[in-house]
């Protein structure tokens, strides 16, 4: 687990909403009947976070993805976002239909919920970077 993003790091923002959608992922991971909720919670915040420049999606997400990736590798920075959105669509993370697949085993749940959260870091230390 990684500890530091879990309880040493504050992510603030100025959307109120997205930092109470990271918080509430970030209590929830703890209690392991609520670590579905918690992975669904850090999607959504991680689908609101692309809208946080424009309220274009797409736009914003290129912005979002050009500040993060500044002194990076931009095609890396955004195929991450490419992966990420899929599994969030194809899992039942952000839709629940039918069709969806179901994350069953807690091993699974913690490897996509830290490299969520890992990603989310980087933009909001990237968006707090780029204001300055």
């Amino acid at each position: 687990i990684n500890a530091e993003l879990l309880f040493d790091k504050q992510m603030q923002t100025d959307d109120d909403e997205l930092n109470k959608l990271i918080k509430e992922a970030k209590d929830r991971f703890f209690n392991p009947n609520d670590k579905q909720i918690a992975i669904e919670k850090l999607w959504d915040a991680f689908e609101r976070i692309k809208t946080y420049y424009e309220g274009n999606k797409k736009q914003s997400s290129e912005k979002l993805v050009s500040i993060i990736s500044k002194n990076f590798d931009y095609e890396l920075l955004d195929t991450e976002f490419l992966v990420l959105t899929k599994i969030g669509n194809q899992y039942r993370i952000r839709h629940h239909e039918a069709d969806k697949k179901e994350i069953k085993e807690t091993k699974y749940l913690n490897y996509l919920f830290f490299r969520m959260l890992s990603l989310i870091d980087l933009c909001l230390t990237s968006i707090n970077e780029y204001k300055i």
